[in-house]
């Protein structure tokens, strides 16, 4: 995972519903940071993260991602620069 998110470090990820960037892993896992008061869906607590200093304050809530939206949304991005 850390190659992944050495990659991916601070993109930015936009859903439907939310928005994050990429801030952290654990040992399977991309972790994206989301500025939410919204404990349903999103946490505080995960187990063993590596998150970035930046990420840690407490306005942030985080959530996994899964790989293959990192890789849509960076070829997407790609795209629209050329």
């Amino acid at each position: 995972m850390k190659k992944v998110f050495e990659k991916y470090k601070n993109m930015q990820i936009v859903h439907d519903n939310y928005k994050g960037h990429v801030c952290g892993y654990n040992d399977s896992h991309i972790i994206l940071a989301v500025e939410t008061k919204n404990d349903q869906k999103f946490s505080r607590k995960l187990q063993s993260p590596i998150i970035m200093e930046e990420y840690k304050d407490v306005k942030y809530r985080y959530i996994f991602e899964d790989e293959r939206e990192l890789i849509k949304q960076s070829k997407n991005e790609s795209n629209k620069n050329r």
